[in-house]
């Protein structure tokens, strides 16, 4: 079940440092995910009819190589064998040539679309010829929780970051921590994880907190109930 698609990278893929967004790496990750589930018949679409909706609850990506702007890039998927409630599916960016820049993978659930409950649905996909390659063996650990000091950076999502399915899109939470960071010329991002724990919705104030260790930067996302939206974890590399 391994699904590729050519994309060309635009300039506004890239930031102002002619870096890739973090941002349109995920937007690749969506579009070619979504095309996927497209083709095997458990699109939006399919799982609406039985009241149901993909929901990402982890993403995370490495980049190998150095994407270029206007290049050409093939992306390839393909999804794990599921288990009893979570589904994980597996990128790779890379050249014409077959030269990597980017591996990546996701974590998924299926919600009812009215009661926003998990189903368990290990018979979702129509067949069993899985690829069983990995980008990233063994489980996906979660973004370490840190301490948050002060009121943090305020935030609120509008119509223009809304999904078909009503909440922020998955891959805004990167932009939410790349404008928080606004990395200097010299600052790479090379890496990338957001665990998306609740829904945001347009209009949902929230505080974006940073914690940087070294080369690691930790973030998250709290509600003003106090709820821990998102966590995200970036890797950063001086150049």
């Amino acid at each position: 079940m391994i699904f590729q698609k050519e994309y060309e990278l635009r300039a506004a893929d890239f930031d102002r440092w002619d870096r890739i967004r973090p941002a349109s790496i995920l937007s690749l990750f969506q579009d070619v995910a979504g095309i996927h589930a497209n083709e095997l018949g458990i699109g939006f679409a399919a799982l609406m009819e039985r009241k149901t909706i993909w929901v990402l609850t982890k993403v995370r990506y490495e980049l190998v190589g150095t994407p270029r702007r206007y290049e050409r890039v093939r992306v390839r998927t393909w999804p794990l064998p599921p288990a009893r409630i979570n589904f994980r599916r597996e990128y790779c960016i890379e050249t014409m040539d077959g030269e990597v820049l980017v591996q990546g993978t996701s974590e998924w659930v299926v919600v009812h679309s009215e009661k926003r409950r998990v189903l368990p649905a290990a018979d979702i996909y129509p067949s069993d010829d899985y690829c069983t390659d990995t980008c990233f063996p063994g489980r996906l650990a979660k973004v370490p929780a840190f301490e948050v000091e002060g009121a943090g950076r305020e935030v609120v999502p509008g119509f223009t970051q809304l999904d078909i399915n009503g909440h922020i899109n998955n891959t805004c939470y990167a932009d939410f921590v790349m404008d928080a960071l606004s990395p200097a010329e010299d600052t790479a991002v090379t890496g990338l994880q957001i665990d998306y724990h609740r829904e945001l919705m347009a209009g949902q104030r929230f505080a974006l907190h940073l914690h940087r260790d070294g080369d690691t930067l930790l973030s998250c996302g709290i509600s003003g109930e106090g709820e821990r939206m998102f966590s995200c974890r970036l890797q950063l590399t001086q150049e």
